[in-house]
């Protein structure tokens, strides 16, 4: 309070107190008054006139003495409501830890003691509903979704860190939601909700490139909506690796199923048939089986792969003996071929893999090289340290692949030519089994190529971990490779 305004206030009350005075004062006059009239009509006019006399200065020194006393209580009582005033405007201010010392066992200590209660109450509510709040903040900022609330006009009332994440600006409150966010479908749906007070669906993929968002708005009691966005990317690549999956296993079974289903028609209809055509037909029918039934191997092998329950057997093993058993137990694959396979050697550094899996991961390779490196008429498999462990490779001398098929050349049932691919027999999943058995060692895989230079294809296995005993070992000389 200003000081212009505790000197009104003690004013006041200064008036107050000194007209309590002034209407005793005239209750007693009148008193006197009466008195006086029945003393006057029995008493002598000398004796009267020194009674006025006594009673004028009685009047006046009980004047003089209530004056001061007036503003003493005046200030008293003034002091005591300035710091009511005080308490109540910290108070209004939010410092609700603000308390009043009691003066007295008098009415307005009473006062001072409900106003500590009140402040004791909302200090608590307040502290109660900001923990609640903060809780809620929490909460929302934990969510994968980004969640944004707005009044009836647009303008923003909060919004969680991930929202801020995915309009890639700041989200000002007080601000109206356009000025952050341009997407009109996620507009149109959060605008749909608030006026027609309903619920409304609607999806998001210009917010932030590369995403799509299921967008969830909701009216809110105030008359603003409430938005959440689920982002549902990863779910629909998976819908459509799913349904381009089923499309390709449709087409790669129908293809050899219509061959079989053509020749046996034909034999069963031909009364007589030839019996050189009928074996050939029979032929056909054999490799399109085969075919059918590496297939349904690789299929399997590739679910196997990929579930969840894929558990490896991995082992300390020696770089130098896997690739030793790989052409060992490979080298039937290129006999019939007129192929070359040959090793680069590797390093004998320990690393941790599951023999069989790794069996599996070259012979894919290395059939991979028949197939499409057969002109180059060699192969060669080998391995060297590096710095994620041991590096192995599978080079063939074959046309190469142009750069555009690289980065897809792991994808299931992608193949750079599908013409040869189905005449050699492929099935599309060799190279994505490769990735997903070298990626549950710990490793990783690529492919380096040129047209016309071959292709190599690389992957590396981490090294076991050793016994502190064994650490100290001797450097093994690199091999050069491809």
């Amino acid at each position: 309070m200003t000081r212009m305004g505790r000197f009104l206030l003690t004013r006041k009350v200064f008036s107050k107190l000194l007209g309590l005075f002034v209407l005793l004062l005239v209750f007693q006059t009148v008193a006197m008054e009466l008195i006086l009239r029945h003393f006057m009509e029995n008493t002598p006019m000398e004796t009267l006139h020194r009674f006025d006399r006594d009673a004028v200065w009685s009047g006046l020194l009980a004047l003089g003495v209530a004056l001061p006393l007036a503003a003493w209580a005046a200030g008293g009582v003034t002091g005591r409501l300035q710091r009511v005033v005080d308490f109540a405007s910290r108070i209004a201010q939010g410092e609700f830890s603000a308390r009043l010392r009691p003066q007295g066992k008098d009415e307005l200590s009473a006062t001072e003691l409900a106003l500590n209660l009140t402040a004791e109450r909302l200090e608590s509510n307040f502290a109660e509903i900001e923990s609640r709040r903060h809780e809620l903040a929490t909460m929302l900022d934990s969510m994968q979704e980004g969640v944004v609330a707005v009044t009836a006009e647009g303008q923003v009332l909060w919004s969680n860190s991930v929202m801020q994440r995915i309009a890639g600006t700041e989200i000002r409150v007080g601000r109206p939601l356009v000025h952050a966010i341009r997407d009109p479908d996620l507009l149109a749906c959060v605008r749909g909700a608030i006026e027609s007070r309903e619920v409304r669906l609607s999806r998001s993929s210009l917010l932030s490139p590369g995403r799509t968002f299921e967008v969830n708005a909701a009216p809110l009691p105030s008359g603003g909506a409430l938005a959440v966005l689920h982002d549902v990317t990863r779910i629909e690549a998976a819908e459509k690796s799913r349904r381009d999956f089923i499309a390709n296993v449709s087409h790669e079974l129908r293809t050899p199923l219509t061959s079989i289903q053509g020749y046996v028609e034909t034999l069963i209809e031909d009364p007589r048939p030839n019996p050189e055509t009928t074996r050939e037909f029979l032929g056909i029918i054999q490799k399109n089986a085969s075919r059918m039934s590496r297939l349904t191997e690789d299929l399997l092998a590739l679910a196997s792969v990929e579930g969840p329950d894929y558990k490896l057997a991995a082992q300390p093993i020696r770089a130098s003996a896997l690739v030793k058993d790989a052409i060992e137990s490979l080298g039937g694959i290129v006999v019939d071929s007129g192929i070359e396979l040959d090793s680069a050697g590797a390093p004998d550094t320990v690393v941790m893999a599951d023999p069989d899996a790794m069996n599996q991961v070259f012979g894919n390779l290395i059939e991979n090289a028949v197939k499409y490196g057969r002109s180059g008429k060699r192969i060669v498999v080998g391995g060297r340290s590096s710095a994620d462990g041991v590096e192995f490779w599978v080079q063939d001398f074959g046309s190469g692949i142009a750069s555009d098929h690289l980065e897809r050349i792991f994808e299931r049932f992608y193949r750079v030519d599908k013409a040869r691919s189905r005449e050699s027999g492929g099935t599309g999943l060799g190279l994505a089994i490769v990735k997903h058995i070298v990626e549950a060692h710990g490793g990783r895989v690529w492919v380096r190529s040129e047209l016309g230079s071959g292709a190599t294809f690389h992957f590396t296995l981490p090294v076991a971990p050793q016994p502190a005993s064994k650490l100290e070992t001797q450097p093994q000389p690199e091999n050069a490779g491809a």
